[in-house]
């Protein structure tokens, strides 16, 4: 596969101010690095102690080149609008920055459209370039209260826009690609699924004396930890020996709701923020991950599961049913506590039934850096200039 020159511009990216924003979009070009050369702009309001400083970061790796770029942005109104400006200002100097140094790229790539979706209209009008996009916002769906449908007429019209002037769309869900085609814009797309580090989530084999149900997360209202918290409480009262382990931002609230369903330290511990490294570990000595979202596009952490040979008690939304069947987890409505609480029985009957090599040779197949990455580089060949 000849290399090609691929321009980033995202709209999330992790950064000092933000080291989880988008962190799965810097896995994809990581993994789309091993085939062709891509470098990576990503402009976003930062605090500096001087507010009228400009800080730049530039990470260079065999393949990539990652350019993040900070400005201090002033919350009152007319700081907003100044800071879109300035935002759309530093973006096309960088832009030009990369042009006069690089030449033109091969394809343009946005992540995430709206805003960074924007430049590359710019880029395609004054240079001809063509761009492709990949969503992961996951706002094409009634259940997301703050979805599609609600945003400004404006925020609708230049998306509209994007879309329909991208080259390509890809997505890491069938879920998410019909809701663009339903509420956005009826195109095709292509599904290439999100990207897992595999040096870090693979398969440990090892002893387990206790049954462990590990939830990772930001414990955000849509993943619905209370539901998991209620369905393990009563499944203690006939399973006993088993415990629940959660990881993600917390505050007191949730281990305030374990204490008052009689939960203790010794059956339910909140693990709190943690690194990739310290997630790995934990799902290489858990027995499975229980997601219990509202709805979802399509969970890193499910992929990180499989690739640790973890099964998986997940909810029927979204694009999960996409990821999980039954030789390597169970389904479950979402909010059905009931039927959470006996997926998680189930899972302790038959844990050993689950083959977790192979579950782990499968999602390795699928989601690792070569095989993702490989993927994406072949759907660009379609689309360079």
């Amino acid at each position: 596969m000849t290399r090609k020159k691929i321009l980033w511009l995202c709209s999330w990216y992790p950064s000092g101010t933000d080291p989880f924003n988008g962190d799965f979009i810097q896995r994809y070009a990581r993994a789309v690095s091993l085939y062709h050369d891509v470098h990576v702009i990503f402009v976003t309001a930062g605090e500096q102690d001087n507010r009228k400083a400009i800080r730049e970061e530039l990470f260079r790796s065999p393949g990539l080149t990652e350019h993040i770029i900070y400005f201090h942005k002033n919350t009152s109104a007319t700081g907003r609008l100044r800071a879109h400006w300035q935002w759309n200002r530093l973006f096309r100097k960088a832009i030009n920055t990369y042009l006069q140094n690089q030449g033109m790229p091969d394809l343009v790539h946005v992540q995430v459209p709206m805003r960074a979706g924007l430049l590359a209209l710019w880029l395609k009008k004054k240079y001809g370039i063509p761009f492709v996009i990949t969503e992961h916002w996951g706002i094409y769906n009634p259940v997301e209260k703050l979805n599609y449908q609600t945003r400004s007429f404006f925020f609708k019209k230049i998306t509209r826009k994007i879309f329909r002037e991208a080259a390509a769309f890809h997505t890491v869900s069938s879920f998410l690609g019909e809701g663009v085609s339903k509420w956005v814009v009826d195109r095709d797309y292509e599904v290439i699924p999100n990207v897992t580090d595999t040096s870090l989530f693979t398969y440990r084999p090892g002893k387990r004396t206790r049954f462990r149900f590990l939830h990772v997360s930001n414990m955000v209202q849509l993943k619905n930890v209370p539901g998991i918290l209620r369905a393990f409480a009563g499944l203690l009262r006939t399973c006993p020996d088993c415990e629940l382990v959660l990881l993600g931002n917390t505050d007191d609230t949730m281990p305030e709701r374990a204490k008052e369903l009689g939960l203790t330290a010794g059956n339910c511990r909140f693990g709190g923020l943690v690194t990739y490294e310290e997630v790995a570990g934990t799902m290489q000595e858990a027995d499975a991950l229980v997601i219990f979202s509202d709805i979802e596009n399509s969970p890193c952490v499910i992929g990180e599961a499989l690739c640790c040979g973890l099964p998986v008690i997940a909810t029927r939304t979204g694009g999960i049913p996409e990821l999980i069947r039954a030789e390597n987890g169970l389904l479950v409505e979402p909010g059905n506590e009931t039927e959470l609480q006996e997926a998680m029985r189930n899972m302790m009957d038959k844990a050993f039934s689950f083959n977790r090599e192979q579950i782990a040779r499968e999602a390795i197949s699928a989601f690792s850096y070569p095989s993702a990455g490989r993927k994406l580089a072949s759907w660009y060949l379609r689309y360079c200039r």
